[in-house]
């Protein structure tokens, strides 16, 4: 079977959005039955960092302004309808293509009608139209924009349920598009999925250097920009009320513009990959202060995979369910509904005498819930179901 994956992200890219795209191709590489997988994404310009399997093959296409309007001039809000032909030619060779985010939805429509008799499906890590619509801050003109673009996402988003199948990252945000538009014939969760920390990447925090409390996301991106002045905020409540000496590292793209005006912080801006992997080994919690927006934070299945236990608002905690009732692994992961109360629930955490039962707990619910193998057993489900 060969299997072609579009997405508007890129396979090396650090965000979220990329961490999913990462998680969907290594499963489909590892999938009972694909013999070539074709992944089309945006090409970050820093080589490749992620390396796959050989019978992964990789094409990279360039994202820009101009793309940009050309596509929405299309009333497309994605560029890679500016790529059309290209993804044409590359679905009549694939039995199977598949969409990663809805935006894509008229774009898999536009392509079914000129290469039909193959199977279709979207695999979605948000409701892009819902999330669009609810960032509402900005002056006029960016408001206005943010009105166009959600029209046009939507207008993108309804074809998607005339796909042989669709995927969501959590049950919420099935049930949010089911309210919108409808559903496919077919449906399935396929929650973020990760492979393990590396093996010297999991040390324990030195005990003789200060803790860091981590937080890692894309700032470009709106929700995160409310949680990164959330978790300023803690770091100040914290400072105030604990003796203990902490720091509050942001690690991110755009970290050092958007952190600016948060002197508390330490800054790690537009870190590659090692660098990534090397805060996380640090951390000795993770902060997901995030209070908005749809999906699941993939951010909080990789602090995970490092052992790292979890404070988060309940927005990031969707998704998360299954790990918060089960007894074995909830330690590991505090839900809060504010600012004061996530600066509470750190400092009883970090003055837990043993903190290596919080580690083996989070390091046990990633291996259970969240691991590459499950990935895999759930897309070919998918992919061979009849």
């Amino acid at each position: 079977m060969n299997v072609l994956l579009i997405s508007p992200n890129g396979l090396q890219e650090l965000s979220g959005g990329g961490l999913y795209l990462r998680s969907l191709a290594q499963a489909l590489c590892a999938a009972q039955g694909v013999d070539q997988l074709t992944v089309i994404c945006k090409d970050m310009g820093n080589g490749e960092i992620f390396e796959f399997p050989a019978h992964c093959k990789r094409i990279y296409l360039k994202k820009n302004t101009l793309r940009d309007v050309a596509a929405r001039v299309r009333l497309c809000p994605t560029y890679l309808m500016t790529y059309r032909s290209l993804l044409m030619r590359e679905a009549r060779a694939a039995d199977v293509t598949l969409f990663h985010n809805s935006r894509l939805g008229r774009l898999m429509s536009d392509i079914r009608k000129k290469v039909p008799g193959r199977t279709y499906g979207i695999l979605s890590d948000n409701v892009e139209a819902e999330l669009k619509r609810q960032h509402i801050g900005g002056n006029m003109l960016r408001q206005v924009s943010n009105a166009l673009d959600t029209r046009l996402i939507r207008h993108a988003e309804a074809p998607c349920r005339s796909a042989d199948f669709m995927t969501f990252i959590t049950e919420a945000d099935r049930t949010l598009f089911d309210s919108h538009y409808g559903m496919p014939a077919r449906t399935g969760i396929l929650p973020i999925s990760l492979s393990r920390g590396e093996p010297d990447a999991q040390r324990l925090v030195d005990s003789a250097a200060h803790p860091q409390i981590l937080f890692t996301a894309h700032f470009g991106f709106a929700p995160n920009q409310t949680a990164l002045h959330h978790f300023a905020e803690v770091a100040n409540a914290f400072k105030e009320s604990a003796d203990t000496p902490v720091q509050f590292v942001v690690a991110g793209a755009r970290a050092a513009e958007m952190a600016a005006p948060y002197p508390c912080l330490q800054v790690i801006d537009n870190p590659d990959p090692d660098r990534m992997s090397a805060a996380f080994a640090s951390a000795a919690v993770y902060l997901a202060p995030v209070s908005w927006g749809s999906g699941m934070k993939t951010k909080v299945a990789e602090a995970l995979s490092y052992g790292i236990p979890v404070i988060c608002m309940p927005n990031a905690a969707v998704g998360y369910e299954a790990m918060l009732s089960d007894e074995r692994y909830r330690e590991a992961i505090s839900v809060v509904e504010n600012v004061p109360q996530m600066a509470r629930t750190l400092h009883r955490i970090l003055q837990t005498p043993d903190q290596g039962s919080l580690r083996n707990a989070a390091s046990a619910a990633f291996d259970a819930l969240y691991s590459q193998a499950s990935q895999t057993r759930r897309l070919e489900l998918l992919l061979l179901a009849k």
